[in-house]
């Protein structure tokens, strides 16, 4: 018998097949099947009575409730009402808590499956059903888009689209939540075995790194696409090798229709998502991030950019991609150097998001760093579900709750750039640019020294630096003004005032350097 991780949640229009396919779903997986419609009817009344006494509103109230209900408890097959998901806040807690899948069929198809009295039955299908379902279709199509899938059952058998279901539940992605541009991403060892599949669906150009494709190519060796590599490296991020995708791309015949693969790590995503946001204005982009840094931040959440003489990620745009395939299987033959840099980036988001992953990293810090793949893959998803949950609030950067991802970051890019990028790979500048905003926080009293001291301590023993005073601190700062958070004179400034409470303040590089330069958490070199 197949098992289910979690409540698997159906959700669509009516006609679209959820209390059958429940049924057949809940014997499957041998869990109770809940459907809203019947629990509120067992009360007594129909749906269509309860409309037309209470009026919509207080129909809405109840299914709420019974889906409160049911996430309460174990996990079971969730036949939702056609309007459950319109509701947003249920939609997030059903995305937090459950594999939610949209089935999907035409109008014209649903009102076929639905006989005299069933159409009846259903007080929104009154008169003329199929424009008034093409209307509530519509009405819902970006509800209806965030899912972890979704599956469409026009002239299909019950038992193929059940078979889909099912694979879809045992992926277990993460939903990053955008409407229509709404997208999955796939933590899992061995998800890259997928990547066939997606890239047949169209025409697609691979864009890998010299260094990443032949260890890549050895897990999918049948992947049949025209490939572009590019040269390996922080300094390749530039608008010459952004021309160099774009004329690969339209020698290979792409259209808007079409696709570009990013295979590796932030470089070629970042490349490979500013050209797919400008090539023929715009086309589909699937993200395979290949070292642990991607994974867990720069391959989500759309953010696509080239470095420039005065900084670093100055020149760029937000570009959504299609799908994520984060396989922790792919950082078996990552450099010790490179795990240790990604490592810098889950502790910057265990403090600006949740609590519970900074004590995980800190009581794993040893298997992390020996490339433990359960710790990698546990890492990985708990910073790719905060980002995503970010990012579904705020895609483009416009409040301090996505700010707050750029913890450590001011610094960090100001002394990346200060050293050509050849001194520190981004994830060691990032822990000198954690540290300084600590000490920067302790110097305005909204942090404890004693969290400075805690991470000074666990950066250490990921082996990434924290010698901050041996850095040209001085000579880096004035590159913070070229700093695309710059707000006038002032940079809006990510501070934590303890795990998962970060803040945004507006400060002046004086002030920045003034505090980052004091060390208070006592003498520490760098590994």
């Amino acid at each position: 018998m197949a098992t289910l991780p979690r409540t698997l949640a159906l959700s669509g229009p009516m006609g679209s097949g959820k209390s059958t396919l429940g049924k057949l779903l809940s014997e499957r997986f041998g869990v109770p099947l809940v459907d809203t419609d019947a629990r509120i009817e067992a009360e007594g009344r129909t749906v269509a009575e309860l409309f037309a006494t209470e009026g919509e509103a207080v129909f809405r109230e109840r299914e709420a409730a019974v889906v409160a209900e049911a996430l309460a408890g174990p996990p079971c097959v969730l036949a939702l009402g056609g309007g459950v998901v319109t509701n947003p806040l249920l939609r997030r807690a059903l995305l937090a808590r459950t594999c939610l899948v949209t089935l999907r069929a035409p109008a014209r198809a649903l009102v076929a499956r639905l006989d005299a009295a069933a159409r009846a039955a259903r007080p929104l299908l009154a008169n003329d059903p199929i424009p008034r379902l093409e209307a509530i279709l519509a009405s819902r199509a970006e509800a209806y888009a965030e899912a972890h899938a979704i599956v469409d059952v026009e002239g299909r058998s019950l038992s193929s689209i059940a078979e889909e279901i099912t694979r879809v539940s045992a992926r277990d992605a993460v939903v990053v939540a955008l409407g229509a541009r709404t997208y999955q991403v796939e933590v899992a060892p061995g998800c890259i075995a997928r990547l066939p599949e997606i890239v047949a669906r169209s025409r697609a150009l691979l864009v890998s790194d010299t260094e990443i494709h032949p260890h890549v190519r050895r897990r999918i060796p049948r992947l049949d696409a025209p490939l572009h590599l590019l040269a390996p490296g922080e300094a390749n991020k530039t608008i010459v090798n952004v021309a160099t995708i774009w004329d690969a791309a339209l020698a290979a015949g792409l259209d808007r229709r079409s696709l570009l693969v990013a295979i590796g790590g932030g470089v070629v995503g970042d490349l490979v998502g500013f050209a797919a946001a400008t090539l023929l204005r715009g086309v589909r982009f699937v993200q395979v991030p290949t070292s642990l840094l991607a994974m867990v931040d720069a391959s989500v959440g759309g953010k696509t950019a080239i470095d420039r003489p005065e900084g670093k990620n100055l020149v760029g745009a937000f570009h959504q991609p299609s799908a994520v395939l984060a396989d922790p299987e792919l950082l078996a033959t990552l450099p010790a150097r490179e795990l240790r840099s990604g490592l810098a980036e889950v502790v910057k988001t265990a403090l600006v998001g949740d609590r519970a992953p900074l004590a995980d990293v800190e009581r794993h810090a040893e298997a992390l760093l020996a490339g433990d793949k359960a710790a990698l893959t546990r890492v990985v998803r708990a910073s790719v579900l905060h980002k995503a949950r970010v990012v579904a609030e705020d895609e483009r950067d416009q409040s301090d709750a996505r700010a707050a991802l750029n913890f450590g970051h001011t610094i960090g890019h100001a002394l990346e750039a200060h050293h050509g990028y050849a001194r520190w790979t981004h994830g060691e500048a990032v822990a000198l640019g954690m540290i300084a905003a600590l000490r920067v926080g302790v110097g305005l009293g909204v942090t404890e020294k004693a969290l400075l001291v805690r991470v000074r301590d666990l950066l250490l023993r990921l082996g990434l630096p924290v010698a901050l005073d041996e850095e040209p601190l001085a000579e880096a700062m004035p590159r913070v003004m070229a700093d695309k958070k710059r707000e006038g004179d002032k940079v809006a400034y990510v501070l934590v005032r303890s795990p998962g409470e970060p803040l945004v303040q507006r400060l002046t590089p004086t002030d920045i350097s003034t505090f980052a330069a004091r060390n208070l958490e006592g003498s520490a070199g760098a590994p």
